[in-house]
């Protein structure tokens, strides 16, 4: 642990904060709201000046808000307070802000790879209690495991991609999409009617190949070779898809846009014969869309040409209307559900309006709450995916409607 850290490490541990928030007395009256900053995401962090600066940042917040500060994980810490109308946007924003300028002056190689939606969350202890509860439960427990030794990871290193492909190449495609692809469905919601899946996202299940291949690896935080990772567990996912996912499936699959470039992405289509992407959607992450805008403008024409379709992958909140989705010619747009998203996606009516009118149709991704149904629908949007719709799609197998 560096020295600069040592503030952050005196700071209250989870277990106190979880039985504080679970004693009969606390009611929410001072501090309704629980935020967790987390440095997961990072690479491994070595440079004492990052420690001290943050804890400069978390002082300044706990004075300005009179927040009530803990440390989780040494890479994650939570922060209990009151949350009103008025105060809302500024402890969001700027602790945000602040550590997005962390980041870009340490990490400035990793800035564009953050994922804004675990570096700073909101949880209503008013309406969401129960959820930070079992959080705070099962980190206590992991932080255990950890203390016992029996959960010490290293980084990730150049042999572990090469080791992903060896265990595909030693299983084989049948058994290999057996024991780690995974699916989820993309469904139609809508009020008083029955669920309706109408595709299946397809992917590669990063825990469970973990486990497998490396369990003694921590693949957060991996910065540039996690991005290698991603574009390997592509190739693979190309490579087994057409054998082991019956031909005419309604199927999106999440891919880099460097990825269609690629020899594997050639004979996936060839394998497929005419109208080779006919029922498949393509999902590009929109700051990988950013980052290569030139090269997915080529993309996204060849992926038209033999008939699928393509999807903006990982806007979040915040972002909406930021990148203009009409320009793009997306068909789909996956909007990244998360706490708080309640009082920010209200707001961007307009700018999903626009989005829905240029042709684009919305899907509400990450959905674990019925707040994203209720707030989705009122906005026209009736696609959803994730665990909520999981469970609904199980409930409703009887044919029973959803609430109105």
């Amino acid at each position: 642990m560096s020295l600069a850290q040592a503030p952050l490490n005196r700071l209250p541990s989870a277990n106190e904060l979880l039985v504080t928030i679970s004693h009969p007395s606390f009611t929410g009256a001072e501090h309704n709201s629980l935020l967790l900053i987390s440095f997961e995401g990072l690479p491994e962090i070595e440079d004492d000046q990052f420690w001290t600066d943050a804890v400069n940042i978390f002082a300044a917040f706990k004075k300005r808000f009179s927040a009530q500060m803990y440390r989780i994980t040494g890479r994650e810490y939570g922060a209990l307070v009151k949350v009103t109308e008025l105060n809302q946007i500024n402890i969001n924003t700027s602790l945000k802000y602040e550590i997005l300028k962390l980041i870009q002056s340490h990490f400035p190689e990793f800035f564009g790879l953050v994922d804004q939606s675990r570096l700073v969350r909101v949880i209503s202890l008013t309406t969401r209690k129960a959820n930070a509860v079992s959080y705070l439960e099962y980190r206590v427990k992991e932080s255990i495991k950890s203390e016992d030794g029996a959960n010490k990871l290293r980084p990730i290193r150049e042999s572990d991609i090469e080791r992903v492909l060896k265990v595909k190449d030693h299983v084989g495609a049948q058994d290999f999409a057996k024991l780690f692809l995974n699916s989820q469905p993309i469904s139609i919601v809508r009020p008083n009617q029955p669920v309706t899946p109408v595709m299946n996202e397809y992917f590669v299940a990063l825990d469970a190949l973990r486990k497998h291949a490396f369990p003694d690896v921590e693949l957060r935080g991996a910065g540039n070779l996690f991005a290698q990772l991603t574009l390997t567990l592509d190739t693979i996912l190309l490579g087994i898809f057409n054998s082991v996912v019956p031909g005419g499936t309604r199927a999106t699959l999440n891919l880099n846009v460097e990825s269609v470039f690629t020899k594997s992405f050639e004979q996936f289509c060839n394998q497929r014969g005419d109208a080779a992407l006919t029922n498949l959607v393509f999902e590009f992450r929109q700051v990988n869309i950013l980052q290569h805008f030139d090269q997915f403008d080529v993309a996204a024409s060849l992926i038209r040409e033999r008939g699928g379709v393509v999807a903006v992958d990982a806007i979040f909140p915040e972002t909406l209307g930021i990148v203009n989705i009409g320009r793009l010619g997306a068909e789909m747009a996956k909007v990244f559900w998360r706490p708080g998203a309640e009082a920010i996606i209200p707001d961007m009516a307009d700018d999903i309006a626009a989005m829905q009118e240029s042709g684009c149709m919305i899907i509400m991704s990450r959905v674990d709450e019925d707040t994203a149904v209720e707030i989705g629908h009122p906005l026209g949007i009736t696609m959803y995916q994730g665990f909520y719709v999981d469970d609904l799609i199980k409930h409703n197998a009887d044919g029973t409607a959803v609430g109105g």
